[in-house]
Order: structure tokens, then sequence, then C-alpha cells
């Protein structure tokens, strides 16, 4: 691709992400993306075979953005308890300040566009650190310093608190701190540890 292909592209994807987080998928039209994204709707089309594949293209693109922020420069020396509270606190803190970001993950991985996404990425464990630091933590610690569990319950203990805490800071309902941050990685971590 080309860089002037390249900066359509990744002016597509950053409008579909814009609209996709605040009006939703279904109502964000191709037209609205075109406009925002300051290309023709041909030119949408040209990138991306149809809206669904846009939408699978954005998440990937979040996703990566995501997970390269919490592996950069990761500390695997640490006890698994400081580990697992720094990558919450990586997740809390990149979430926050990339609020569409969280209300378009949010919105994918609760409609069904992202629930075979999900059930691939997580209910089938893929330990490769690069990949997903958590389902690794999970892996590893599984039994010993964390409670034997369905992984299912991990994610929910772990990620339900993140997701409250995140929507509630989005919405101007909590001031995010570092102390609140840090209290809700103690409180993930008090939930599954053994």
């Amino acid at each position: 691709m080309s860089n002037t292909g390249k900066s359509k592209s990744d002016a597509i994807l950053q409008a579909a992400l814009t609209l996709f987080a605040e009006n939703g998928f279904h109502c964000a039209p191709v037209s609205q993306l075109a406009g925002l994204a300051k290309v023709g709707v041909g030119s949408i089309y040209r990138y991306f075979k149809d809206k669904d594949e846009l939408i699978h293209a954005v998440s990937e693109k979040v996703e990566q953005e995501v997970q390269a922020a919490l592996i950069e420069n990761l500390d695997n020396s640490l006890p698994d308890r400081q580990r697992f509270i720094q990558l919450i606190t990586r997740l809390i803190n990149y979430l926050n300040r990339h609020p569409q970001e969280f209300k378009f993950l949010e919105q994918y991985y609760s409609s069904p566009y992202g629930v075979d996404k999900k059930h691939a990425k997580f209910l089938h464990q893929d330990t490769d650190e690069e990949l997903n630091p958590f389902l690794t933590f999970f892996a590893k610690s599984e039994g010993g310093v964390v409670k034997k569990m369905p992984l299912p319950l991990y994610l929910a203990m772990t990620f339900g608190p993140v997701v409250f805490l995140l929507r509630d800071s989005i919405s101007g309902l909590v001031t995010m701190d570092q102390k609140l941050i840090e209290q809700t990685a103690e409180a993930c971590w008090d939930a599954i540890k053994a």
C-alpha cells in the first residue's frame, strides 16, 4: 500500500473509531464516515469490503495499540502480585486516556461482532505474552498464587471492576486518580489471589 493509500486507510480507521465510539455501529453511516475521514464513499470500499470488515479492522487496530501499551517495558521479573497490578494499572491508565478506544472495545465485545472473537481470544487460551499478557499470567499462575477457577471467572473478576470504573470516569461520575487506580488493581488482585 502506498503512503497515500496508508494515510487514507488510517484516516478511515480513525473516523470509524470516532463515529462507532460515539454513535454505535448502526448509527454511523458510511457516508458520514467518509465525510469525517475526508474521503469519498468509494474510497472506504476500496480499502474495506464492507462496514463489517471495517468494524473488525478498527478492533484489530485498537487491540494492537492496547497490547503494545501493556507489554512495553513490562517487568516480568516482578512477583506475580506486582506484575498483575502493573498490568491492571497500565490497562486502566491507557483506556482512561483513550476513551474512544474504551467505548469502542466495550461496544464491540458486547455485540455480535465481538462474540466469536471473544471466544477465540479468551476461551481458547493463547498464552503468547506478546498477544495477551493477562492470559499468560492466568495460565502461569493458576492453582499457585491465584485461585483455580475457570478462565471466564478470572476475566469477570479482573475486567469487570475495570470496565465499571472506566465507564464512571469517562461519564464524569468518578474522578480518576492514581490512588483510585491502585485501589482498583488491588481489589482485582484480592478477588483472584489464592
